[in-house]
């Protein structure tokens, strides 16, 4: 009688284990395929920003020499402040 309880005993224990190492291994799956599957969303996401056309501020340089030897000196004024009214009406600044 004590070994057959000792033997069902055992059985109990390796059954135990076994369904612990079954849940371990199908926890282990699962989690392995969700950082697979976000990795591959992280490197999508990564390879479309590389390719995205980059976010540039284009700058126009007036050089002085053309302001001051092709154009007369009351249409650059009047330029100056076309561009400063416009820039003010945009902004919704009132003029000074």
């Amino acid at each position: 009688a004590f070994w057959a309880g000792w033997k069902a005993a055992n059985w109990q224990r390796d059954s135990i284990d076994l369904a612990i190492s079954r849940s371990a291994s199908a926890t282990g799956e699962t989690l392995a395929s969700m950082a697979s599957e976000s990795g591959r969303k992280l490197e999508e996401q990564l390879e479309a920003l590389k390719n995205a056309p980059p976010r540039e501020i284009r700058t126009e340089v007036v050089k002085p020499v053309f302001t001051n030897v092709c154009l007369s000196d009351d249409f650059v004024r009047m330029y100056n402040d076309a561009a400063a009214s416009t820039e003010r009406a945009l902004s919704g600044k009132p003029e000074n």
